[in-house]
């Protein structure tokens, strides 16, 4: 899959000056979209106050690849995003689809279900029947400032790549399955977006672990409408983040092509 295709590699210069920023910061959200939106990203909310800040692609009506962050709080995923997005325009990549950094709303939830409305996305066109019921009675607080139609959809996202932090022996690991079991055919894609991403792990000399994943609810509701592929990363610091970094730019690189 890579034979002759450049690999890029991501700062892990940048991404320690990162995580120095995001801990000077206390509005780390506010600065994130900030710098996002220097390199060139346009921001959007939903009407959940999850955030989607936008990096076009050379095709401006395809769908774009997200890339989920869970929250502002989740420093691997912020750093692996961010870092991703600099280096693209920094090296000046070309990228057919656009690339969207997904913050979700992380203020506390009022209700048991941490996802709603803090962590997700209340689609329930899109949620598997067997869980749909679980949600019927939730009431999600509204962001008047925010619009449903920018809410996670399939119309107008083609991939997720998900990056959290985990126990990982060796840094980095590659989840072995993401539980998405809605009858769509377009779900073949979630193993070949993790092949991908084994790929790229494996072109870039990045020893990764093969792990068994059983997601939280908010990943496994987006993986039931979007192909998803998930990376693990330690919590160590910025050695890790960079190679995780590194394994999702080129991963990313490869699903635009698809």
């Amino acid at each position: 899959m890579y034979k002759g295709d450049t690999l890029y590699r991501c700062s892990e210069e940048r991404i320690m000056a990162l995580l120095f920023e995001l801990k000077k910061h206390k509005d780390s959200r506010k600065y994130i979209i900030t710098r996002l939106e220097s390199l060139g990203c346009t921001a959007q909310t939903d009407d959940l106050g999850n955030i989607y800040v936008t990096l076009p692609g050379s095709a401006p009506d395809s769908k774009s690849i997200v890339l989920s962050c869970s929250d502002s709080s989740d420093t691997s995923g912020v750093c692996t995003a961010l870092e991703l997005i600099e280096t693209v325009v920094t090296e000046e990549i070309p990228n057919i689809h656009a690339i969207t950094v997904l913050l979700w709303n992380d203020e506390p939830a009022e209700d048991e279900w941490e996802l709603i409305p803090a962590m997700g996305t209340l689609c329930l066109d899109y949620l598997p029947e067997e869980i749909r019921g679980d949600y019927k009675d939730i009431k999600p607080k509204k962001f008047t400032k925010g619009s449903s139609r920018n809410r996670l959809n399939t119309h107008d996202h083609r991939f997720m790549f998900e990056v959290h932090t985990a126990a990982v022996p060796d840094g980095i690991g590659i989840a072995d399955t993401v539980s998405a079991s809605v009858g769509r055919p377009e779900f073949r894609f979630n193993a070949k977006l993790t092949k991908l991403t084994e790929d790229s792990a494996a072109a870039c000399g990045v020893k990764t672990e093969k792990m068994h994943y059983e997601p939280e609810r908010d990943t496994w509701i987006s993986a039931n409408m979007l192909p998803t592929a998930v990376i693990l990363v330690s919590p160590d610091g910025a050695k890790e983040y960079t190679e995780a970094a590194t394994v999702l730019l080129n991963a990313v690189l490869q699903a635009d092509k698809m």
